[in-house]
């Protein structure tokens, strides 16, 4: 049995074009830089989760103002951990709820209602980021209420995406021949 098992994974392995192997290569390289980005925010403090998670999002294009992103006082914020614009002119202000927790937790439905409640009666967007996970619960409660979640890995996919907190350390590009110059050659004949 473990004789069929490793022909199909050799056969499988076989079909693959180098492309294939390099965009797996890629792939998993990229989820295990996820995790240690996540491994360093975890050694953050809560407060500079919520100052870190503002960075990003003025780094993504939100709150390019002077005052870009603030994040609310520490007590008695009432449940929002900062404001920033949704463009950059500030027409729009969005709530951020920012909740550095352990990897392996689950934010549920009962925290969503929580930040919706802070932001009920502001006429503002929610956006509520965590380093945990959230349940089936609180992802359909979040939809229906127009609120964004942004979970652990989907926080460190966005870092890579816009170079925070992360540097490039190597570029490849990949090149395809260009059959159209080669077809004028052709022409020619």
């Amino acid at each position: 049995m473990g004789k069929n098992v490793d022909s199909e994974q050799q056969s499988d392995a076989d079909e693959n074009t180098p492309e294939d192997t390099f965009a797996e290569a890629f792939e998993k390289m990229n989820d295990n830089l996820a995790d240690e980005i996540l491994d360093e925010v975890m050694r953050i403090s809560p407060v500079a989760f919520e100052k870190m998670i503002l960075d990003l999002l003025a780094k993504m294009g939100y709150g390019a103002f002077e005052n870009a992103g603030r994040t609310t006082s520490i007590t008695g914020d009432e449940g929002i951990d900062g404001i920033i614009m949704e463009d950059k002119l500030g027409f729009d202000l969005i709530c951020i709820q920012a909740k550095k927790w352990d990897r392996d937790k689950t934010v549920g439905r009962p925290e969503i209602q929580s930040f919706v409640g802070a932001i009920a009666g502001k006429g503002r967007k929610g956006l509520f980021v965590t380093t945990a996970k959230f349940s089936s619960h609180a992802i359909a409660y979040a939809q229906t209420q127009h609120i964004i979640l942004i979970d652990g890995r989907k926080l460190a996919n966005l870092m890579m995406e816009y170079n925070f907190g992360v540097t490039v350390k190597k570029t490849f590009a990949i090149k395809a021949i260009d059959t159209d110059v080669f077809n004028e050659y052709n022409d020619e004949n």
